[in-house]
């Protein structure tokens, strides 16, 4: 039987009526106007949501009473009685987001929309039961940091390095084999009691741009992930855009065998470096920002441009975003040299160039993947 996640959700984040959700679609679409405009006044939601104003009063007093959202007094600026300021009730709910890498699970606790905390463990070898119980404890570890219990979790996002297969399977690198071809989110479910929805890494990390990063003004953009591997997401209208199979971003596709090791991935970096003798490099330690100075770096810089250019062309001859985000786990030092030395194939047509794409670093980058992922859950339900 197909693992629905919704079916999991604990009945007291229910709403009183049938079909059991958590939100209905006028709730959902009021919760994330006022999600992203925290403070925003009742009577200033009837226009965009189209609805009468006896509607929007009887929604809105119906989510109050549930908790949802809270009342504040609105200094008095037009005529006519005064109307309530709204925001979200930052605990009337958790989300968790755990994201799987190489080498590191990170996890993000989150308010209802809000993130509160991050926290970070080691991979502990190939056994997934073994990580499944590490990932256990540390979410108990993080939830007691805040004094809160696991019913107050309304969902869990898990976010895993790897091509997407079947429902909520994945094709990881090699390191991360033993978490790939499996059914993941039923077993992380059962291990955890709570509803989990999974995704790839990289477009979590280009959700988390798009809501709390550089990407939240802009409509469109493409991500770049510099992980162990190389791949990506795309933002389309504000979300992120997973296509038929759910691998839309996966930019590995474009090389063959023959220029694979040519990515701007950081496991190529990092065989690199070792190569030119720092052999007790971790990928962690990459993230220094002294990088750009150390032996090798300008010439692997070199060895991966042609790579670099073709991706980001490929990107704006195909999807033609306003922005692109170089993020995953790369420094910004070195982002930074590949923006400077990033070429598009712009000719000119009658004296005049077609629009390029502003290039830019991520902002996020303390587990952009776990934080990505703790917002699952509530676009799946309540915003």
């Amino acid at each position: 039987m197909k693992y629905d996640p919704l079916e999991h959700v604990a009945t007291h984040f229910l709403r009183d009526a049938q079909p059991a959700r958590v939100a209905s679609r006028n709730e959902r679409d009021l919760l994330r106007l006022i999600w992203k405009s925290p403070g925003i006044e009742r009577s200033d939601l009837t226009e965009p949501l189209d609805l009468t104003q006896q509607s929007l009063h009887r929604i809105v007093a119906r989510l109050h009473e549930r908790g949802m959202i809270v009342f504040s007094h609105a200094e008095a600026r037009r005529a006519g009685p005064p109307s309530p300021e709204l925001t979200l009730r930052k605990d009337w709910c958790l989300t968790l987001g755990i994201a799987v890498n190489v080498g590191s699970i990170g996890l993000c606790l989150m308010g209802f929309g809000e993130p509160l905390e991050n926290m970070e463990i080691r991979q502990a070898g190939a056994s997934l039961s073994v990580e499944l119980e590490r990932i256990e404890a540390a979410v108990e570890d993080i939830l007691a940091r805040r004094g809160a219990k696991r019913r107050d979790i309304l969902g869990v996002g898990l976010a895993v390095a790897g091509h997407r297969m079947l429902e909520t399977a994945f094709n990881c690198p090699l390191p991360l084999a033993h978490w790939s071809l499996i059914d993941l989110a039923p077993l992380l479910g059962k291990q955890l009691a709570l509803p989990v929805w999974a995704d790839n890494v990289a477009r979590t990390a280009a959700l988390a741009e798009a809501i709390f990063g550089v990407g939240r003004d802009v409509a469109d953009f493409a991500y770049i992930a510099h992980l162990h591997g190389y791949g990506g997401g795309l933002v389309s209208g504000g979300m992120p855009f997973r296509g038929s199979f759910g691998n839309a971003g996966e930019f590995s596709v474009l090389f063959g065998r023959e220029d694979y090791d040519d990515r701007p991935a950081l496991n190529q970096l990092l065989e690199h470096l070792r190569a030119k003798g720092r052999a007790g490099l971790t990928l962690n330690d990459l993230k220094n920002e002294e990088l750009v100075g150390w032996d090798g770096v300008e010439e692997w810089v070199d060895r991966v441009m042609p790579a670099h250019n073709r991706a980001i062309n490929a990107i704006c001859a195909i999807f033609d975003p306003a922005l692109i985000v170089l993020g995953g786990e790369l420094p910004h030092s070195l982002a930074r040299k590949l923006i400077e030395r990033t070429e598009f194939n712009n000719l000119p047509r009658h004296g005049a160039v077609r629009d390029v794409p502003q290039l830019a670093v991520a902002e996020i980058i303390d587990a952009p993947g776990a934080i990505g992922a703790a917002l699952i859950p509530l676009f799946e339900t309540v915003l």
